[in-house]
C-alpha cells in the first residue's frame, strides 16, 4: 500500500497543476485516487463542522454489499436454470443429448434417459459466471465511461453514485439480454436520464429503472414480462436456433394472468411457493430469490442506508390493494382477471416487487425526502403495482411503471407535505 501511495503522489503533479499536460483529465485521476484511498482534504479550520464516518463512498459500498446475495444467487441459479432447460429439451425429444457439447466444458450432458441428471456445482457456477459477469462488466464499463467523459467536460469530480446503478442494472435484466442492447440502454439512461439533469443527485428518475424501461419499449420481445428466456450458448449441432431461442418459460405473473379462479393452483403447479421465495426460477437476477432480497434489506436497515418507511409502506400498499381491488371489482360487476384470485401475500413472492421496493424505490435522489412523503410514496407504489397487475391486460408486472411514475411525482409529494406542515405551524403560532 505504501508503494501505491507513493506512486499516486508522484503522478499527482502531472494532473493537478492547471498548467500540467494532463490537467484536463484531472477528474479521472482524482476518481481513481479516491477509489483507492480516502480523500486527503478536510473542511476548513474555521467554524464548527460536524464529522462522522458516513460519506457517499461508504453509503454506496453498503448498498453494493446488500445486493451481493442477489448477485451470488444469480451466479448459481442462472447456471441451474440453463441445465434444467437442456434436460427438459432432451426429455421432450427436442434435443439429442449426445449433440449437446458445451464449448467451454467440452463435455457431454448424458444420454436421453439421464436428462434429469444434476450437473456438478462447478459446471453450474461456471455457466452462471459466464452469463452474469459480462452484464456487470458492460454495465459498469459503458456507464462509468460516459460519466467520466461528462465530468472531464464539466471539470467536476466523478461521483460514486454509478457504483450502485451499475450493479442494479445487471440485476434487473434477464441473463440472456444481448450485451449490445444493454450497452445502448445504459447509454440512454446515463445521458438522458442523469447527465442532462446535472449528474448524480440531480436526476428525477432512477437511472437503473430507466434502463429497464428503455429495453422494455425498444426490445419488447426480450423484456415483455410474459416469457423468460433461459440463458444459453451457441446451438449444439443438429439443433436449429440457439438454446435461448428454443426454450422459454412463462413468468409466474404471466401464468396467473391467463388463469381463472384456480390461479393459485395453476401457479403452484409450475412454480411452488418455496421455488418463488428461495429463487429456483428463471428470470432477472433481482427477482429470483426473495430470501436474498430480504437479506439485502436487513443490511440496508442495519447500516441505516435504506429507509424502512418506504419499504414498509410499499408492502402495506400492495397487500391492502391486493385485498381490496378484487372485492371492489366483484362488487362493481367488472370482469375478474387471474391475478385477482391470488392471495395478497402471493403477490409479494411473484415478480420483482420486493427487489424494486428495497433497492430502487429507496433511492434517496429520486424519492421524497420527508418522512410522511416516504409513506405516501411507498403506499402508492404498492397500489399502482397491483392495479397494473390486475387490470392492465397487456403487461403482467407493474413495479417498473409504478416506481418511474412515483419518481416523477416525488417532488410534488414533498411540496404538499411541506406546505401542509407550514400551514399547521402557522395555525399554532
Amino acid at each position: 500500500m505504501k508503494f501505491l501511495r507513493n506512486l499516486i503522489d508522484k503522478q499527482r503533479k502531472l494532473y493537478h497543476a492547471k498548467d500540467s499536460k494532463f490537467h484536463k483529465v484531472w477528474p479521472l485521476f482524482d476518481a481513481m485516487e479516491t477509489f483507492l484511498f480516502a480523500p486527503d482534504f478536510r473542511a476548513g479550520k474555521k467554524g464548527v463542522h460536524m464529522r462522522d464516518y458516513v460519506d457517499l463512498k461508504r453509503v454506496m459500498n453498503s448498498v453494493i454489499l446488500a445486493m451481493m446475495p442477489c448477485l451470488l444467487w444469480a451466479f448459481w441459479n442462472t447456471g441451474a436454470q440453463h441445465f434444467a432447460a437442456v434436460g427438459q429439451l432432451i426429455a421432450d425429444g427436442n434435443m439429442v443429448a449426445g449433440d449437446y457439447v458445451t464449448g467451454w466444458l467440452q463435455g457431454i450432458l448424458g444420454a436421453p434417459d439421464l436428462a434429469a441428471e444434476v450437473t456438478s456445482a462447478s459446471d453450474t457456477i461456471i455457466f452462471g459466471l459466464q452469463r452474469m459477469l459480462p452484464l456487470v462488466i458492460v454495465s459498469y464499463g459503458v456507464g462509468l465511461s460516459i460519466e467520466g467523459l461528462f465530468c472531464v467536460i464539466r471539470k467536476e469530480e466523478v461521483s460514486e453514485g454509478y457504483l450502485v446503478s451499475g450493479m442494479l442494472i445487471a440485476l434487473i435484466v434477464p441473463p440472456s439480454t444481448p450485451l449490445w442492447q444493454l450497452a445502448i440502454g445504459v447509454a440512454f439512461a446515463v445521458v438522458l436520464g442523469k447527465e442532462v439533469f446535472g449528474g448524480t443527485g440531480m436526476n428525477i428518475f432512477n437511472p437503473a429503472m430507466l434502463v429497464r424501461a428503455f429495453l422494455f419499449f425498444a426490445f419488447p420481445a426480450q423484456m415483455s414480462g410474459d416469457a423468460v428466456w433461459v440463458a444459453g450458448n451457441t446451438s449444439p449441432s443438429g439443433v436449429p436456433g440457439n438454446l435461448i431461442d428454443g426454450y422459454s418459460e412463462p413468468t409466474a405473473l404471466a401464468i396467473v394472468k391467463t388463469a381463472g379462479e384456480d390461479a393459485s393452483t395453476v401457479l403452484t403447479d409450475v412454480y411452488s411457493h418455496a421455488d418463488l421465495f428461495f429463487g429456483h426460477i428463471p428470470g432477472s437476477a433481482g427477482e429470483m430469490s426473495k430470501l436474498a432480497v430480504l437479506i439485502g434489506a436487513f443490511v440496508l436497515l442495519a447500516t441505516g442506508v435504506g429507509n424502512w418507511r418506504t419499504m414498509v409502506a410499499g408492502v402495506i400498499g400492495m397487500l391492502v390493494a391486493a385485498f381490496m381491488v378484487p372485492i371492489m371489482a366483484e362488487a362493481s360487476g367488472l370482469p375478474m382477471a387471474g391475478p385477482m384470485y391470488l392471495e395478497p401475500w402471493e403477490h409479494l413472492i411473484c415478480g420483482g416487487f420486493l427487489f424494486g421496493i428495497v433497492f430502487m424505490a429507496t433511492d434517496p435522489v429520486s424519492s421524497p425526502e420527508s418522512n410522511i412523503g416516504k409513506w405516501i410514496y411507498g403506499i402508492l407504489i404498492g397500489v399502482i403495482t397491483i392495479l397494473v397487475r390486475m387490470i392492465n391486460p397487456a403487461y403482467p408486472e407493474g413495479t417498473m411503471l409504478a416506481i418511474l411514475l412515483l419518481n416523477a411525482f416525488a417532488p410534488t409529494i414533498d411540496h404538499f407535505v411541506v406546505a401542509a406542515n407550514m400551514k399547521r405551524r402557522l395555525k399554532r403560532s
